[in-house]
């Protein structure tokens, strides 16, 4: 497995085990789920080597491996992208897929919590033994980004929204909704969708096996709308199995998922890390801070995420951070992407109106940045970082 780092890798090479396949992999850097994989008994090896390959008869690469990877162009035997393989690993569970471009891991999680199955994650979760764990009945994310959503037959699937995003991989929005399309067509229950999501409904409503959930306040462990959302979610899913009061209780006892409103330092000021990269996401994220924390000051770190959605969504992201009084920039987290004009972080910097003029700032490192915010944090302060690359490493120092 080229990339076996990856959470959605990790998962993936940790089941496929389980089935009983003799399981290797390389990344570039070591990680909490090379560790966990290890001690799963695969073998990872660091760095990308062609040597690797000896004795290999199938390789199953992250979809940001290019075609001209070292270890692909080497390759004399099967190459499968990852979204190909686990739909297949599925087919003999009762399998619940849950899609959407905002809201999955969380979903995905509270659904693996509530009826304590089988899962593959997206994202860490307290409490549970990795990204991945074997069940009769599975819940796992089905992945938009590269399409591989389509290849997947849910006994129940669930479409949190739909709203364009992974520029990288779809060409235009008809592209993108496609593989929905086949994803809703290729369900054999039950297709949970949101009806407050005009994408969803559309593509869902006049469909008999359509089952919509809307916002309902709940008393969810996790603050804001979307949670709340996609709680909603996970209830019209889980109803098959539990009680109504069976489901309450669990709501209320949700552990959240690692970077999805994550309070890493809590003294004088806030540190709260979040995965959000999406204007979409973003927006969710400081009304919820403003609404749970409270903050004297709402500050604010982002490191744009991949070249081709920053040129794409360049104009969204400014008003997406209304509600910061502060706003440090970092270079965009490339995603294995090659630099793309007009989609930087100094692109970026530039669509801002000079009402930020004072109030935002750009660093060529996440050091650099992390000691100015540092030197510039006060008490009562809620500082935000986000973004869904290396920019956690902010996180980490600010915890220690």
């Amino acid at each position: 497995m080229i990339g076996i780092g990856g959470i959605g890798m990790a998962g993936l090479a940790f089941l496929l085990k389980e089935h009983g396949h003799n399981v290797s992999g390389c990344d570039e850097q070591e990680s909490r789920q090379t560790a966990w994989l290890r001690k799963k008994g695969i073998s990872v090896f660091t760095g990308h080597n062609p040597a690797h390959l000896n004795g290999i008869e199938w390789i199953i690469r992250t979809a940001a491996v290019p075609n001209d990877h070292p270890e692909m162009v080497n390759a004399a035997v099967p190459v499968s992208l990852r979204g190909e393989v686990l739909p297949e690993l599925l087919r003999d569970c009762f399998t619940i897929a849950v899609s959407g471009t905002h809201g999955k891991t969380t979903t995905t999680s509270m659904i693996a919590q509530i009826l304590g199955c089988g899962y593959c994650i997206g994202g860490e979760v307290p409490g549970f033994d990795g990204v991945a764990c074997t069940g009769e009945i599975m819940v796992v994310e089905a992945d938009e980004s590269d399409g591989t959503v389509a290849n997947y037959h849910p006994d129940i699937s669930v479409i949190t929204n739909i709203e364009y995003d992974h520029m990288e991989h779809h060409a235009d929005v008809e592209t993108f909704e496609m593989c929905f399309r086949k994803f809703i067509h290729n369900t054999k229950r039950t297709v949970v969708y949101c009806a407050e999501d005009p994408s969803a409904a559309r593509l869902c409503k006049k469909n008999p096996k359509a089952a919509p959930y809307r916002f309902a306040p709940l008393s969810v462990s996790l603050p804001g709308r979307h949670n709340q959302l996609n709680a909603s979610a996970a209830l019209e899913v889980c109803r098959h199995w539990k009680s109504e009061d069976e489901l309450i209780q669990a709501l209320k006892e949700i552990q959240p998922v690692r970077r999805r409103f994550e309070k890493v330092y809590d003294g004088d000021y806030t540190v709260v890390s979040d995965y959000a990269h999406h204007p979409t996401e973003i927006r969710a994220l400081i009304q919820t801070a403003l609404e749970a924390l409270k903050p004297r000051r709402l500050i604010g770190v982002f490191q744009p995420h991949r070249y081709t959605r920053t040129k794409a969504l360049l104009n969204d992201f400014p008003p997406a951070f209304e509600g910061l009084e502060k706003l440090w920039l970092v270079p965009v987290y490339a995603a294995s992407e090659k630099p793309l004009a007009g989609g930087g972080s100094d692109d970026l910097l530039r669509a801002f109106s000079k009402d930020w003029e004072n109030r935002i700032k750009i660093f060529q490192t996440l050091e650099k940045a992390w000691q100015n915010i540092q030197s510039e944090l006060r008490a009562g302060d809620v500082l935000l970082i986000i973004g869904a690359g290396d920019i956690e490493k902010i996180s980490e120092w600010a915890r220690r």
